[in-house]
């Protein structure tokens, strides 16, 4: 006799769909402790995390693999962001391979400034035989700054107030110092 949690047949659209929406209401629920994310990825396979710009030359390179990986992905985020619910569009069910594909928007906002900025992004998950996840992918569609992995918490106005704090004779090599400072 089989578990009951086991689907040796191909999962239904629905039974995707459910537990990608149950997903996303603890992520976007700030009072989910981390631990209890990992409730959602698998425990017989080896998990992959992954969270990028879209225009990183090697997203490969930001994989992070492990029930510990994950857990400090979720601890990170509890640690210094609140987040909004996320506002999403799934793209692709893929019963057959065990994922969903949407696209998502979500506001972060740093828990010490109270800075926000929204991330748009397309999130793949792939589900093992349980419908737990063993691949979580965000790629960050939106400016890489806005990337949660590439997230500072900066004030945006020192650099305003620089640029204009700067009136001398040598305003033209501050300024282009300037330049070269914040594109880095």
């Amino acid at each position: 006799m089989s578990c009951p949690n086991t689907y040796s047949s191909t999962p239904t659209r629905e039974q995707l769909l459910d537990v990608t929406n149950r997903y996303l209401t603890a992520f976007a629920n700030d009072k989910t402790h981390p631990l209890s994310m990992l409730t959602f990825f698998s425990t017989t396979s080896l998990v992959s995390i992954q969270h990028y710009p879209s225009n990183s030359p090697h997203p490969q390179a930001s994989i992070l693999r492990g029930a510990n990986a994950v857990r400090s992905y979720f601890d990170l985020i509890a640690t210094h962001w609140t987040r909004s619910p996320i506002s999403h569009k799934t793209i692709i069910v893929d019963s057959y391979a065990r994922n969903v594909v949407f696209e998502g928007s979500v506001t972060w906002k740093w828990k010490k400034s109270g800075r926000s900025w929204v991330e748009d992004f397309t999130c793949t998950l792939v589900f093992d035989e349980v419908l737990k996840i063993v691949n979580y992918v965000v790629r960050t569609d939106s400016a890489s700054q806005t990337c949660l992995m590439r997230a500072k918490d900066v004030d945006d106005s020192s650099f305003a107030k620089t640029f204009h704090a700067n009136t001398g004779s040598n305003r033209g090599t501050t300024i282009s110092r300037l330049f070269v400072l914040a594109a880095n």
